[in-house]
């Protein structure tokens, strides 16, 4: 059950919305504004737009698409609608980009056929089950800024769960954002702090409580190096693809990767334990 609360500070014009667990996580919501009726209004259709894209996206929901899709697709073709199509052309852009590291199949998306005269998807080997979950996120944000930027809100702090996170405008006491890297490894640390502005933030690693959640598409075997990657790009769905990628491809590779794409700051944080 998702747990949602709101509050509005009439003294700071700052509305603040939270969702107590969506898309595997928290997701946190700051608005600037004087009118408060907007900030609601953007929050309402913010709230309402995620729970949508959870619906469709989630491949552990049986109600999903993605998770018809997966039960359909390896037997027959499987046609799905616009949207999803679209997400999945553009995840083949950047399988293709990532030289095959950005693979939402977990197998092989080279073997997953889109056709185009069909709108239809059919996996031609077993065992392909498409996982958006390293692009679920970012798609979410972008989704996100176009209707703040529908309702004229000029400043906000988007944040889910400190792993994906988008900044517009300014904090209202400084000229951008700034969010911490904590280090899963060690309560309270702070690996470091970025600046967002017009930007979207994106952290992929390993944590105690998900010490194998990252697969590398080459070997199909989990990564289990105690490491961060972060990466800062205007764009949010190239930030949360790139931070999952560059846990997996090597130094030479991932700069290859990362040329192809206009990004504002990256780092990986190799962490003890």
């Amino acid at each position: 059950m998702i747990n949602i609360s709101t509050n509005y500070y009439e003294s700071s014009h700052m509305f603040h919305g939270n969702m107590s667990i969506i898309m595997g996580t928290r997701l946190d919501v700051i608005l600037l504004g004087q009118e408060k009726y907007r900030l609601e209004a953007a929050w309402n259709r913010m709230q309402e737009e995620v729970i949508r894209l959870d619906k469709m996206l989630n491949r552990f929901d049986p109600e999903s698409e993605i998770y018809v899709l997966n039960q359909t697709a390896s037997h027959n073709p499987a046609k799905v609608n616009d949207e999803l199509w679209h997400i999945l052309l553009h995840c083949k852009q950047y399988y293709t980009l990532t030289e095959g590291y950005f693979d939402i199949s977990l197998k092989d998306y080279s073997r997953v056929v889109l056709e185009q005269a069909t709108q239809t998807v059919l996996f031609d080997i077993p065992d392909i089950y498409l996982d958006l979950g390293g692009y679920a996120k970012g798609y979410a944000l972008n989704k996100m800024r176009e209707i703040l930027q529908q309702e004229g809100i000029t400043q906000a702090l988007i944040n889910f769960g400190n792993s994906s996170v988008l900044g517009i405008g300014s904090h209202p006491y400084g000229d951008c954002w700034s969010v911490g890297i904590d280090n899963p490894y060690c309560p309270g640390e702070i690996l470091g702090e970025v600046q967002l502005k017009d930007s979207a933030m994106s952290t992929s690693g390993n944590m105690p409580s998900h010490p194998q959640h990252i697969v590398n598409p080459m070997t199909h075997e989990y990564i289990t190096e105690h490491k961060l990657v972060t990466i800062i790009a205007s764009d949010a769905v190239d930030a949360e693809v790139l931070s999952t990628v560059l846990m997996a491809a090597d130094t030479e590779q991932a700069e290859r990767i990362k040329q192809r794409f206009t990004i504002d700051y990256s780092r990986i944080f190799i962490l003890p334990g």
